[in-house]
């Protein structure tokens, strides 16, 4: 018989943590008997078809005064259902999401609580409410692990990383072209070398560090192109990019439902980020065959980068080394990492400093070398499958088996 498994989420909308909690209904189901909970059933941004999915319908409130009346009330709601279904294990993503589990420990199983973000690690009081009611708390990624241990001496953690298919997004790389063109020359007959990045427009992607570096790279490839693929108002950058002569240089495609069709034009996928919990874009980029660049932001790019690499092993690497040699730039196994940079937005577009010049190098001296992009081409895609569908449910069941002992 199969065990019941309740997946908890706010929303569908179109994100990470929702895209993991379809994945997983889809991938589980051999196994497990799976019900979605949602708080709301508004603006579905994933295929559901087929699914099992429960809307305990109760939006989000803006106020104060009514978020905690939502707590109440959703509170209720994912009691009764809990009761109704029995689940063996009732898994949730998300803030608002694990809080409510938590409060309804005594009717649903194990409880789950899921941490997508290091960012996360940061809410003191959710966490403490995770560390008294959770079962097991289950990261994204190793340093949120880590430090999940070390800020409130828990031991009830796990890592599970997101899950890919990386034969599909290989297959989406295939289907047509981009709407928006991206020429093969340039006006001098060279081959534009594409360098890729995918991502809204949010500040914590720091698109500000990445332009001003792409001028310094293009000074000595005047050949390379930026392309940035996803939503969001990129008029400030658009500034940026005029002021530094590039408006030819930097394409913004907005928001693509099939990126990979741009991506598999690219030669970079380039990621500059001031945190991260598991990059998707990294290890998507990489299953197409892209040759990943990241900064040691927390967390995701160490570990997926480098064997047994983490944030705190690579800040001390390049601590140690000495800035005359060279740039700052650690060669992992399976692509290329580059110190965190300066948190502080910065749109001036004539402020450019030596950690732009690091980085600049750091890419410039990689698209130089012909066997090393190659090489990190094809490894890059080896270790994007090493986060594959089957390894997700093996290292899925394991857990449940961890839990069962």
């Amino acid at each position: 018989m199969k065990q019941k498994l309740l997946l908890i989420v706010p929303t569908l909308h179109q994100g990470g943590q929702e895209r993991v909690v379809v994945r997983s209904a889809r991938l589980l189901a051999d196994k497990y008997d799976i019900t979605i909970a949602i708080f709301d059933d508004s603006d579905i941004g994933y295929d559901t078809e087929g699914l099992d999915i429960v809307n305990l319908n109760v939006p989000s409130a803006r106020f104060k005064l009514f978020k905690l009346i939502n707590i109440i009330r959703r509170t209720v709601k994912l009691k009764a259902l809990k009761k109704k279904i029995n689940p063996d294990i009732s898994y949730s993503q998300g803030g608002t999401a694990g809080i409510i589990n938590c409060l309804t420990s005594s009717y649903g199983g194990a409880i789950w609580v899921g941490i997508r973000s290091f960012y996360d690690v940061n809410y003191v009081h959710i966490n403490k409410i995770y560390k008294r009611y959770a079962d097991l708390i289950v990261c994204c990624a190793k340093d949120i692990e880590y430090e999940m241990q070390a800020r409130y001496n828990v031991t009830k953690t796990a890592t599970l990383y997101n899950p890919y298919d990386c034969d599909r997004l290989l297959e989406d790389s295939k289907k047509g072209e981009p709407d928006l063109p991206l020429p093969t020359t340039d006006a001098a007959g060279k081959k534009i070398r594409y360098i890729m990045a995918l991502g809204r427009n949010d500040d914590l992607k720091c698109y500000w560090h990445m332009i001003k570096t792409f001028k310094l790279i293009q000074l000595v490839i005047p050949e390379a192109r930026l392309v940035i693929i996803g939503g969001g108002d990129f008029d400030p950058y658009k500034r940026m990019i005029k002021g530094l002569g590039l408006e030819d240089d930097v394409i913004f495609t907005g928001a693509q439902s099939n990126p990979f069709v741009y991506l598999k034009h690219g030669e970079i996928l380039w990621l500059t980020s001031r945190i991260e919990g598991f990059p998707n874009a990294l290890v998507e980029g990489m299953a197409v065959g892209l040759v990943p660049v990241a900064v040691n932001c927390p967390s995701g790019p160490a570990e997926i980068l480098i064997e047994n690499g983490s944030i705190y092993s690579c800040a001390e690497k390049f601590d140690m080394m000495d800035d005359s040699s060279g740039p700052k730039v650690i060669y992992g196994e399976y692509g290329v990492l580059t110190p965190s940079l300066s948190y502080d937005k910065d749109m001036d577009f004539a402020h450019i400093t030596a950690e732009h010049f690091n980085l600049a190098e750091a890419i410039v001296d990689l698209m130089h070398d012909d066997a090393k992009m190659a090489s990190y081409s094809k490894k890059a895609m080896e270790r994007a499958r090493m986060f594959g569908y089957e390894e997700y449910h093996d290292n899925f069941d394991k857990l449940v088996e961890k839990i069962n002992e």
